[in-house]
C-alpha cells in the first residue's frame, strides 16, 4: 500500500506543477500582449516623428533655397 501512496502524491504534485505552469502561462501571455501593444504604440510614435522630421527638413530645405535666393 505505501508504493501506492508515494504514487498518489506524485501525481498530486504533478497536477499541482501543471496548474502552476498554466498560470504562469497565462500571467506571460497577457504580459506578452501588453508589451506587443507597447511595442505597436511606439511604432506609430516612431512614424509619426519620422513625418514630423521630413516636414522640418523640407521647410528648412526652403529657407535656405529663400535665402540662396537673395
Amino acid at each position: 500500500m505505501e508504493i501506492l501512496d508515494i504514487l498518489e502524491q506524485k501525481v498530486c504534485e504533478l497536477v499541482e506543477t501543471v496548474n502552476e505552469l498554466r498560470r504562469k502561462n497565462e500571467e506571460l501571455l497577457i504580459m506578452l500582449k501588453e508589451k506587443e501593444e507597447e511595442a505597436q504604440g511606439l511604432r506609430r510614435e516612431m512614424d509619426h516623428l519620422l513625418g514630423e522630421k521630413e516636414k522640418v527638413r523640407q521647410k528648412v530645405a526652403h529657407l535656405i533655397r529663400c535665402v540662396e535666393a537673395l
